[in-house]
């Protein structure tokens, strides 16, 4: 059993809910459980190239400094 993530919304292009529904009913998935697996694949990706940026920019003496949180 693996535990339930964060719960986490969002609206897409009816188009592509469509080539969700039909790849999950494909591989006999949930569309949610489908949809989240290919958001998390596609946040892996994108959060590697944000750091190898983040660190040619710390080496090359471009640094912006992040933003707090404002809890």
């Amino acid at each position: 059993m693996s535990l339930r993530g964060k719960d986490f919304r969002c609206e897409i292009d009816p188009a592509l809910h469509e080539h969700l529904r039909i790849m999950a009913d494909f591989q006999d998935s949930d569309i949610g459980q489908l949809g989240a697996k290919l958001l998390e694949k596609a946040i892996v990706g994108e959060f590697h190239e944000f750091t190898i940026l983040a660190e040619r920019m710390a080496r090359c003496g471009i640094v912006r400094k992040v933003a707090e949180d404002s809890k």
